[in-house]
């Protein structure tokens, strides 16, 4: 049970997957608390396309004010977190002078972390080298001209001088490995000795800092109810007009295209879930495609998008179960984390609004907290379950290679999920057909196998 001080610089955070409530969850406090509230949804940022990105609407803000919502136009790329986080500060700061409540809300939860955890920012800014920090990327490339060639060659080198950063990336992401080497050639120190000192003095730091001044609410839907949940609001944002904003997007990308401006699909708005789901569809408008036709590519992408939201909705579990849940621990500020089951929404009220207001005044109040396993009987076993997972093996996992199938796993649950898979299982009974030597008692079990 947590005993707390009335905190002289509250925060209230909400986090969670797509789809849970949290965005209501976040007006009900602020009207109640004298609140106003900070976006940390890097897609809500972007203006102009409400229904893509799921943004409340100004009536249900209810006269509320947000922040970094619908802000940024759609040309301009994603903020990163750097970014992010001077901008949310500075609102955090300015709210607090007007004597309200800062609460920010949002699904991209490195864009909380940065917020919650002030020495979270060390993979992007860690490097206090000035020869590094001021350099042009331009300039090491030319004067360590392997950064400029390929990424494999670059890999190579950074296993030499620094396993164990190599062993952290994948072997096709090439800017974590390009900047993993850069740092050892341009300082002459590997990143790794360096990121573990700085964890280090991070963490003397944390000791001698002041209580938890935030209070974190992660609003939680079963699986199976929340898949149903996003299958109908996939249906709700096509009759809200989803495809105006998918048109919209596709003749401004036309246009920058004709323009000779590059368009980089991999980021920004471009990776909305519903434009690249719903392209084919637009693409049979423009070709005069018959009725029976548009239809099934209508529904061929409603359905790709439902799938990509779930997935999404997956991703986001992941993040806070292998990134939130250790860094809560390592801060321990797991008193401070709030599971609210937003499962029944006949019920949203009595299971989210109330416990939330209730706890909410306690923390200002500086009252004692109860702890947050007796919340319900939903927030005992996901917390339980999720605190036992989220530990070292997620952040100690090393990239391995599938040297039957030839490809390279970034995590343990990719591993996992790879050496089950129908893939892996055909390419052990191939080997098993044509070997010359027989497959060891392990791989010939494993091969046996039926998916």
């Amino acid at each position: 049970m947590a005993t707390t001080h009335p905190p002289q610089e509250p925060l209230v955070a909400i986090l969670g997957t797509t789809g849970t409530g949290k965005s209501d969850l976040a007006v009900d406090l602020a009207l109640k608390f004298n609140g106003e509230i900070i976006n940390a949804d890097a897609m809500q940022m972007y203006k102009g396309l409400p229904v893509i990105t799921n943004q409340l609407s100004l009536e249900e803000r209810q006269g509320v004010p947000h922040h970094l919502l619908a802000t940024v136009d759609h040309h301009e790329p994603t903020w990163s977190v750097d970014i992010f986080a001077y901008e949310a500060n500075k609102l955090i700061r300015e709210i607090r002078s007007r004597g309200k409540l800062p609460i920010v809300v949002g699904g991209t939860h490195y864009y909380l972390h940065s917020l919650l955890f002030k020495d979270n920012l060390v993979g992007s800014q860690g490097i206090d080298d000035t020869n590094l920090q001021h350099r042009p990327r331009g300039e090491n490339e030319t004067q360590f001209q392997i950064l400029d060639g390929p990424t494999s060659l670059m890999l190579d080198r950074l296993r030499e001088v620094d396993p164990v950063m190599a062993d952290r990336w994948h072997p096709d992401d090439r800017r974590k490995i390009q900047r993993s080497l850069e740092i050892f050639l341009t300082t002459g120190r590997r990143a790794s000795d360096i990121y573990a000192e700085q964890k280090q003095e991070k963490a003397l730091a944390r000791s001698d800092s002041g209580p938890w001044q935030s209070l974190m609410f992660w609003v939680y839907t079963e699986p199976e109810v929340l898949n149903d949940r996003l299958y109908k609001r996939v249906d709700k944002m096509y009759q809200n007009g989803l495809m105006d904003e998918v048109r919209s997007l596709h003749e401004s990308r036309q246009l920058r295209a004709e323009k000779g401006e590059p368009v980089d699909l991999t980021r920004g708005i471009w990776q909305s879930i519903g434009y690249r789901q719903m392209e084919p569809f637009l693409d049979g408008e423009r070709a005069g495609t018959g009725p029976a036709k548009m239809n099934q590519l209508k529904e061929a992408g409603l359905e790709e998008t439902r799938i990509a939201t779930r997935q999404y909705a997956k991703y986001q579990l992941r993040w806070i179960r292998n990134k939130s849940i250790p860094a809560f621990k390592d801060h321990k500020a797991m008193d401070y984390l709030f599971l609210l089951d937003s499962s029944n929404a006949d019920a949203f009220s009595a299971d989210v609004l109330e416990p939330a207001t209730d706890l909410c005044q306690r923390f200002l109040d500086g009252q004692a907290l109860v702890k947050p396993t007796e919340v319900s009987d939903t927030a005992k076993k996901v917390l339980t379950a999720f605190e036992n997972a989220g530990g070292s093996s997620a952040r100690t996992f090393k990239v391995k290679t599938c040297d039957i199938c030839g490809i390279s796993l970034a995590t343990e649950d990719q591993w996992n999920i790879h050496i089950k898979g129908r893939r892996h299982h055909r390419a052990l009974r191939g080997i098993k057909m044509t070997a010359l030597v027989p497959l060891s008692p392990q791989e010939d079990h494993e091969a046996d196998i039926r998916i």
